[in-house]
């Protein structure tokens, strides 16, 4: 937010410069600078945004999110429809996921990192059940796509991996970053698998199953670091603000250049 604020502040001479009328053209079509809506589509840069916009969770008919209430979820993740998300879950920056057609559930002191997908189907060609689920104290790495699995307590996921339907991974297992768990593929407790197809390679020992449920409450430390910078608890809104405050005149008219005349009465 500091950064968008920050950037839209350095373009504001330019913006204001270019609002002046031309009289070699009827209307000039500029980019939004700061509008929550407006009459006619213009381009849109996000860079310039002071807010942001993003719906972190959506209702589909009766299929309703339920967030524990010390569960963090990033600014830009979202969490669709039937999802249950326990106490003490991380979800992080453009996680996506989506219980429209099934349930997906997270377990308490779980994480799912950066860009990770998680999807369950209406129903799994396997005849395994489709919902997805996940256990306790479970690090998903980033970058990842589980559709309609079941992931037992205290596993970890690498970076990358890919989980069909059907596939199941149990407690205390691994599952190496870059692997594909086929279709109702399962990894038995306390094993390391790796490769596209996952094959198994070795038995992990005590040390590094103890170590699963640390990885995975460790994750929640950094929370709070993150979530200081967002609403309600960060300050930055008021920059913000400030900002809002000096673009108020144009604002209405960041879109288009008609109407100048207008400006100073212009609504956000």
């Amino acid at each position: 937010m500091r950064r968008a604020a920050a950037l839209l502040a350095q373009r504001l001479p330019a913006v204001l410069d270019a609002s002046q009328p031309s009289t070699s053209s009827v209307g000039v079509q500029w980019c939004r600078a700061f509008t929550s809506s407006g009459s006619r589509p213009a381009p849109i840069h996000p860079e310039e945004e002071v807010y942001n916009r993003q719906r972190q969770l959506i209702i589909l008919g009766n299929r309703v999110p339920t967030v524990a209430p010390d569960t963090w979820i990033a600014p830009n993740a979202v969490v669709v429809g039937d999802v249950d998300l326990y106490e003490k879950t991380s979800i992080w920056y453009g996680c996506v996921l989506r219980g429209d057609l099934n349930s997906v559930k997270v377990g308490a002191f779980s994480n799912v990192q950066d860009r990770t997908v998680i999807h369950a189907a209406r129903s799994s060609p396997t005849g395994l059940p489709a919902a997805t689920v996940i256990g306790r104290n479970v690090t998903i790495g980033q970058a990842c796509l589980l559709r309609s699995v079941t992931v037992e307590d205290e596993a970890v996921i690498g970076d990358k991996c890919v989980l069909l339907e059907g596939s199941m991974v149990e407690k205390h297992a691994v599952l190496a970053p870059g692997s594909v768990l086929p279709p109702g593929r399962r990894i038995p407790s306390g094993q390391l698998w790796a490769g596209s197809p996952a094959k198994y390679v070795r038995d992990l020992s005590k040390d590094e199953k103890a170590e699963i449920a640390t990885l995975a409450t460790s994750m929640f430390q950094h929370v709070d670091a993150h979530d200081d910078d967002f609403l309600p608890n960060s300050t930055a809104y008021q920059e913000a603000e400030n900002l809002r405050k000096i673009l108020k005149p144009t604002s209405a008219l960041a879109e288009s250049g008609a109407g100048l005349d207008h400006a100073p009465n212009a609504q956000l």
